[in-house]
């Protein structure tokens, strides 16, 4: 009975520790061969703020590089789990049965240990007895004989495409376009650039992160592949487009034994690899280039016959949904229409439905909030719109038929779906801003008490400022060596500058430059860089900081909007300005 009450504990303290968090160790599940190298990795998942990894003695092994520290992140949703990557290289010295331990971290004011893990290490005569035993007769791509060209070897064995799910599209409906790395050698790969996507709304399905490995068979030789990236891309206009080349930088290591053994591939992005990489006697580096083909996307207007006069840009298939959160308000009280659409389609690119206000009713600009599944084609979920409204005016309102149209590319045709009509009542009852003496529900003596608490506590912050302040001068100043180097970011202001001088320009110069200076002021303050540089990656490191990511994002797409579309904004460009400012100061450094 006590034991089973002891499991009982153990499974109620699993379940309430913090189980996202975890630290391992990953060691290669196949034999080593003496003189050549591999890679131990421990690897933290889940914890926002790690220490740094101290790695145990690595007996019977030569340190050949490292620690090689990479930091990002299991996906790009808001679940997703930040990952800490540190790595070690070794060199087998001799045969035999070897015990990786488990290195030590702080996480979150706690000492974790990662589990150990065993290696076994044969000699070269040993794996080649093996892989003749076994009729490998498969060429050992990682072995470069005497004479042989290398950088030929690579070429064959090491590349990466882009696959796209179609060439020729309408405006708005998506192309799925995947990049793959396929590799037979030892390879260390770092994505130097990625592909701009210029003129596409872009929605990420995969990224680096997600390590989404398989094995593809091409020309009769099997390859490792890692899908670097896999995204929709949602056409703004009509046009020719060019999805523009991924660069990769590569070195690759070969070894001078005819032994066959299990390659491993290494894939980062924009961390240059070590150029003083020190390998084995037995082993060679070289250090490549590779980059995808531009691929050109043809985009074809929505036809013109039949199209619907508030048709703006909405392709797939939709239903509209309009409601309010009550169906009586007081006089000047702030209420709320809720307009839902929901289907499949280019839901990023959907803009607010406009309102037609009756008289006596003021109504405001929606809150957006969207939900959608981004492993469907197209993407499948939800776009709400939360507009807020007031009215002074007693009566009872019927709001006008809210209808929405858009273009389904499987029929070639447009469609108009409208919601429910939506009336409401404002009564002649005037908005209550106090609380009446006799609703308090709080004795007076309680009132007076908490009071009496909050004044004491006041005197003791006091007294805590003055006693801090006292220690602080006592300790003695800084030298200059000892102070940290202070980093200093343009402000909003001196970055918004470029696009305030276009105010008379066109729409598409002034929307460029604005939308320049948004990712200008945000990517150093929150490290994006790379293909993290997208409004989904953005609204999840603002939501880290408990910040609204929905203001900064209506920025981005108007940009989006001026800068793609022959749409006519019509806003006042200085009262943008300004918002901007306001919106990337509230950020902070």
């Amino acid at each position: 009975m006590k034991q089973a009450f002891l499991i009982f504990l153990l499974l109620v303290a699993a379940f309430c520790s913090p189980a996202q968090v975890m630290f391992k160790t990953i060691v290669p599940q196949e034999a080593v061969v003496t003189a050549e190298s591999f890679r131990v990795q421990y690897v933290i998942e889940g914890a926002e703020r790690a220490g740094t990894v101290s790695a145990p003695s690595f007996k019977g092994f030569r340190l050949v590089n490292g620690p090689e520290v990479y930091d990002g992140y299991t996906g790009y949703q808001t679940n997703a789990k930040p990952l800490h990557n540190t790595t070690y290289t070794l060199e087998a010295i001799k045969p035999g049965r070897y015990i990786i331990p488990g290195a030590v971290v702080t996480i979150n004011g706690k000492i974790w240990r990662s589990n150990a893990a065993i290696v076994t290490v044969v000699s070269k005569e040993e794996a080649a007895a093996q892989q003749q035993q076994n009729g490998q007769a498969e060429e050992n791509a990682a072995y470069l004989a005497p004479g042989e060209d290398a950088y030929r070897k690579i070429n064959q064995n090491l590349f990466v495409k882009v696959l796209v799910d179609k060439k020729s599209c309408y405006a708005g409906e998506p192309v799925v376009a995947t990049f793959k790395l396929y590799s037979r050698l030892q390879s260390k790969s770092d994505i130097v650039k990625n592909p701009g996507f210029y003129g596409f709304t872009v929605q990420d399905m995969v990224s680096l992160s997600d390590k989404v490995m398989s094995a593809e068979q091409l020309n009769g030789k099997l390859f490792d592949v890692h899908t670097i990236r896999q995204v929709q891309l949602y056409p703004l206009q009509a046009g020719e487009f060019v999805i523009d080349p991924m660069e990769i930088r590569n070195s690759v290591e070969f070894s001078r034994s005819a032994v066959s053994r299990k390659t491993e591939q290494q894939v980062t992005e924009g961390i240059s690899g070590n150029k003083d990489r020190v390998t084995g006697t037995d082993a060679a580096t070289f250090e490549t280039n590779i980059s995808t083909e531009p691929v050109s996307i043809t985009v074809k207007p929505s036809p013109l016959p039949s199209k619907p006069v508030d048709f703006n840009g909405a392709t797939g298939r939709f239903s509209i949904s309009a409601s309010v959160e009550k169906e009586e308000f007081a006089k000047n009280e702030e209420g709320y229409l809720v307009i839902t659409i929901k289907g499949r389609g280019n839901f990023p690119q959907l803009s607010a439905p406009v309102i037609e206000w009756p008289s006596g009713i003021e109504g405001f600009e929606p809150a957006v909030n969207e939900a959608v599944d981004k492993a469907s084609v197209p993407l499948a979920g939800t776009k709400t719109f939360r507009y807020s409204f007031v009215s002074s005016r007693p009566g009872t309102y019927k709001l006008p038929v809210i209808k929405f149209s858009f273009f389904d590319p499987d029929t070639n045709r447009y469609k108009t779906v409208a919601a429910d009509p939506v009336s409401l009542i404002i009564s002649n009852k005037e908005k209550s801003s106090v609380v009446p003496v006799a609703e308090q529900k709080e004795p007076i003596g309680a009132i007076n008490k908490r009071a009496s608490f909050i004044a004491a506590g006041i005197v003791g912050l006091l007294l805590l400022g003055v006693l801090l302040y006292w220690l602080f001068q006592k300790k003695p100043a800084k030298t200059s060596a000892e102070e940290k180097p202070v980093i200093v970011y343009p402000s909003a202001a001196e970055l918004l500058q470029p696009a305030r001088l276009l105010v008379p320009a066109a729409d598409k110069e002034f929307y460029s430059a604005l939308q320049q200076a948004v990712w200008n002021y945000v990517s150093p303050r929150l490290r994006l860089t790379g293909s993290n540089m997208n409004k989904q990656v953005l609204a999840m490191k603002l939501a880290e900081r408990d910040y609204p990511s929905a203001a900064l994002l209506q920025i981005l797409e108007q940009c989006e909007a001026g800068m793609f579309t022959n749409a006519t904004l019509g806003e006042d460009r200085e009262i943008l300005l300004e918002k901007t400012k306001s919106v990337l100061e509230s950020i902070g450094d």
